[in-house]
């Protein structure tokens, strides 16, 4: 090896490892699940109710990957190093797809083959607003519906959920799971009344609007 090779050998490794050093005190990302990962999956008997859970609808400014926080100042702050490890809407509806199945022993059939010879029912979820405060709470303003596979409406329903969250943002993931799970119980108990009885016509809940009457009242 010449001379001339010596320092020039010293400060390529030089470079490489300043690089190397960088790469690893580089934040890393933290991806998060809207579904537990220790929730237990739900044996589905033959005779399980069927449910399609439609894609969710959410609002633009907080759609994709990264996390939304609210400030008090009526700003927003879009977390870089704090994502979703699907975009919210995916999350969203995987996390109500789970709390049916827990709640109503439902599977949900959606994207899969359906030979229309037993009932099944759609779930619409249009999500109006997915706000968190960090050590404060967050809030759900959600207006969904219930069809049968004929695309008949059953019920059409607006659900508010706030819940209180503890600080970072580990707790404001596992207060929006807390409250999705409230909503996917509002969304099981007319589902299941329905189920029961398909003849009687489904009882609003408070803070709902039963389409059907209103299609025939009009």
């Amino acid at each position: 090896m010449s001379l001339f090779c010596l320092p020039m050998c010293r400060v390529l490794t030089g470079v490489v490892a300043c690089v190397a050093l960088v790469a690893c005190s580089s934040p890393q990302a933290h991806f998060h699940r809207l579904v537990a990962a220790d929730e237990v999956a739900v044996a589905v008997p033959p005779s399980a109710l069927l449910v399609d859970v439609l894609p969710v609808r959410v609002p633009p400014s907080v759609a994709g990957r990264r996390l939304v926080v609210q400030r008090s100042s009526g700003q927003v702050d879009v977390l870089e190093m704090d994502r979703w490890a699907s975009p919210l809407a995916d999350e969203i509806r995987a996390a109500l797809s789970s709390g049916l199945a827990l709640r109503t022993s439902a599977m949900d059939r959606h994207g899969l083959p359906y030979d229309g010879k037993r009932p099944a029912y759609r779930v619409a979820v249009d999500i109006q607003r997915f706000d968190a405060w960090r050590g404060s709470h967050v809030l759900i303003d959600a207006v969904w519906t219930l069809r049968t596979a004929d695309d008949r409406p059953m019920l059409t329903c607006r659900s508010v959920v706030n819940e209180d969250v503890s600080a970072g943002i580990d707790g404001v993931v596992q207060g929006q799971r807390r409250a999705l799970n409230v909503l996917a119980s509002q969304i099981a108990e007319p589902l299941l009344a329905y189920a029961a009885a398909p003849s009687e016509p489904v009882r609003p809940m408070p803070g709902c609007v039963d389409s059907s009457a209103r299609m025939l009242a009009n």
